[in-house]
């Protein structure tokens, strides 16, 4: 006769054989979408760029030359200088590891906290689920860039400081997907089996309700990632972004526009990495979203 213990293991081991499956049928969807692989690649080189700036940037983006200010495109300044002489390329090279830091790592912390308070809420249920989702509601309430500005008005300008901020505030549209999922999860028969079987409820979260709430996860990051890129790019050009003279696409795009009119590249360049890079994630996400649809299952 088999324990507890190896019954709930052998509920394990199948439902991540199954999961598996999925996740490689996904994955050849996912390879087909002609579009969806492109913005991959596109990102894949972004990644690239933000990794070996220090090597593949021409000059020194920090580099004062009060010879070349506000110079135009050329063959020796592909993008020309900025009001110091900083050559442009060299600075949005190196200004794609600030766009993707700030992607990434907002999405780290709000998905954390989003699976954390979701499942919580989703799981248990009665007052704890009310508290959290009052909580929801009263983050929901204010528009994300405004609470964005008043977190970072509180906390001051700086890179870490954007972190915060705009984990702070990408973390409720998570938690009511990961509620809404753990809502139907905890019915489906082998959780009740498993229950019967003595698991405990952490262990019913971490092993049956957040594993089966991967993909929304999953798309969630993916489409999160512009949105947090736009957010820092729009805290910069207001001066609530990195501290100057950081390389930073909304900041370019902030002093630039004082010489929108004698030299409109300065602004221009920046603006179109921004476009590229947020376009290539949300049409990636949607790409991600459709292969990982079961519905779409063969």
């Amino acid at each position: 006769m088999q324990t507890k213990q190896q019954k709930l293991d052998a509920a394990s081991r199948a439902a991540g054989k199954k999961s598996r499956s999925y996740y490689v049928d996904a994955m050849m969807r996912l390879r087909k979408n002609r579009s969806a692989m492109v913005c991959l690649a596109i990102i894949v080189i972004f990644i690239f760029i933000a990794l070996a700036a220090d090597w593949i940037a021409p000059y020194d983006p920090y580099e004062i030359d009060l010879k070349n200010i506000l110079a135009k495109p050329s063959a020796e300044h592909w993008m020309g200088t900025d009001e110091q002489g900083r050559d442009i390329f060299s600075r949005i090279l190196f200004g794609t590891r600030i766009s993707l830091a700030v992607g990434l790592v907002s999405q780290v912390i709000s998905t954390a906290l989003g699976v954390v308070l979701g499942s919580i809420a989703g799981y248990y249920g009665g007052k704890i689920d009310m508290l959290i989702s009052r909580m929801m509601e009263i983050f929901s309430a204010f528009p994300d860039l405004l609470f964005a500005i008043g977190i970072m008005f509180v906390l001051g300008p700086g890179i870490i400081n954007i972190f915060i901020a705009l984990g702070i505030l990408g973390w409720v549209g998570t938690a009511r997907l990961v509620r809404s999922q753990v809502l139907q999860i905890k019915e489906m028969e082998y959780v009740a089996a498993a229950k019967s079987s003595g698991a405990t409820s952490f262990w019913l979260i971490t092993r049956h309700m957040i594993p089966n709430c991967v993909s929304t996860i999953i798309i969630l990051i993916t489409m999160g990632i512009p949105g947090a890129i736009m957010s820092e790019a729009s805290l910069s050009f207001l001066g609530l972004g990195v501290h100057p003279p950081t390389a930073s696409w909304g900041s370019m795009i902030n002093t630039g526009r004082i010489y929108i009119l004698s030299d409109p590249t300065y602004s221009v360049f920046p603006g179109i990495a921004i476009i590229i890079l947020v376009l290539a994630f949300n049409i990636f996400g949607d790409g991600l979203r459709d292969a990982l649809d079961p519905r779409l299952k063969d």
